[in-house]
């Protein structure tokens, strides 16, 4: 079974009347995923996140979170 590790970086809403997610990453969390957790692929460099659902949007009216899910080396 494969195993993934998430790395949370930040969280978002749903933009009212629109199919949007604004999403709100620090810089600091921005800055460490693009010196860490670039995937390669063919040459090419990545940064790979997942956007999901929270089952209850918290206090701060943030109804989805963000994180980096890479998979982790047996």
């Amino acid at each position: 079974m494969k195993k993934f590790e998430k790395k949370f970086i930040g969280k978002g809403t749903k933009v009212k009347s629109l199919e949007i997610i604004r999403l709100t990453i620090s810089e600091e969390a921005l800055k460490e995923a693009l010196e860490n957790e670039l995937s390669d692929y063919k040459g090419n460099k990545y940064l790979v996140i997942e956007v999901a659902s929270l089952k209850e949007t918290d206090k701060y009216g943030r109804s989805h979170t963000v994180y980096i899910n890479k998979k982790v080396k047996d």
